[in-house]
């Protein structure tokens, strides 16, 4: 049960990313994830843009891994502190010291409502993190990957590599498809190139999007609406393509392994789709929670 309420979590959470009219945010909100783990909300609506820079909570920046960051109420001073390299900013100034190289701000690190604010991205880029930003959803992203983490996506073994890098942090910066339909049961269907772990589609409901494994974080590229009128999509898709956004991915393996799970029965079926839409089904397989996959009989590595 514990399993399934999981799955049913996951599930509503691709459909949320990929409809955007029911999950529409106000414009004076913004959220901020850290790798996977969401800003409380009352630290993060205290984010602003100012001058096309996110100004968020000193917190915010403490949240990130692998950084030390101090303020000096004395001085008004932040300092950040990453593999012995040492940033400093001064509330107020509109420049900043990485080392012992000065530079110049956007925009000032500021005192609000008794909170230290600072840019975002210069701190985060600063640290070695990565910034992404969503436009249409206000959505702020910041994934600082560990070693470990990206060592884990490039294993041997193919499905350790295909979950470790669907466990990544995941970046969706494209625009929302709205009225995408919802699923009541949460399976959906993973497809990946052959041999391949770092690129992966996902199905679920009337909605596909294609993501990719990039510095530590897995990126969305591509999304799209499905329905029985519109474009061909790629040869995965059987169905058309009604609406999409991003960059429409040409698969370049000769084949695609998919596995299409049954959460309630915690099990999945998998197979082969080939250029031309045609599906292998080899079997089905226990599949007890997510990114559990498990290796395909025929799969062959890629080169």
């Amino acid at each position: 049960m514990k399993k399934f309420i999981a799955c049913s979590i996951l599930s509503m959470m691709l459909v949320a990313f990929m409809a955007g009219t029911s999950m529409a945010k106000s414009s004076k909100d913004i959220t901020i994830t850290v790798n996977k783990d969401e800003v409380a909300t009352d630290v993060a609506a205290l984010a602003f843009i100012e001058r096309g820079t996110t100004m968020v909570p000193l917190k915010v920046i403490q949240s990130i891994p692998g950084i030390q960051v101090a303020w000096s109420n004395s001085t008004k001073t932040v300092t950040a502190v990453r593999d012995k390299e040492t940033i400093t900013l001064v509330a107020g100034q509109k420049s900043a010291f990485i080392g012992n190289k000065k530079v110049d701000l956007p925009v000032a690190s500021q005192l609000k409502q008794g909170r230290v604010m600072v840019p975002l991205r210069f701190i985060a880029e600063a640290v070695k993190a990565y910034v992404g930003w969503n436009p249409y959803t206000r959505d702020v992203f910041v994934v600082k990957a560990t070693p470990e983490m990206i060592a884990k996506t490039q294993s041997d073994n193919l499905a350790e590599a295909r979950k470790a890098t669907l466990e990544l942090p995941t970046v969706r910066t494209l625009k929302p498809i709205t009225q995408i339909q919802e699923v009541t049961i949460p399976d959906h269907t993973y497809y990946f190139p052959e041999g391949r772990a770092d690129q992966v589609f996902m199905t679920t409901g009337s909605g596909i999007e294609y993501l990719e494994a990039v510095g530590g974080r897995l990126e969305q590229k591509w999304i799209a609406k499905l329905g029985d009128q519109g474009a061909k999509g790629p040869y995965l898709v059987t169905s058309r393509i009604v609406e999409e956004a991003g960059a429409q991915p040409k698969i370049t393996t000769g084949r695609v392994v998919f596995f299409r799970t049954f959460w309630k029965i915690g099990s999945a079926e998998y197979g082969f789709i080939n250029q031309n839409g045609e599906v292998t089904t080899l079997g089905q397989h226990d599949m007890p929670s997510s990114y559990e996959f498990f290796e395909v009989p025929g799969e062959k590595a890629s080169k």
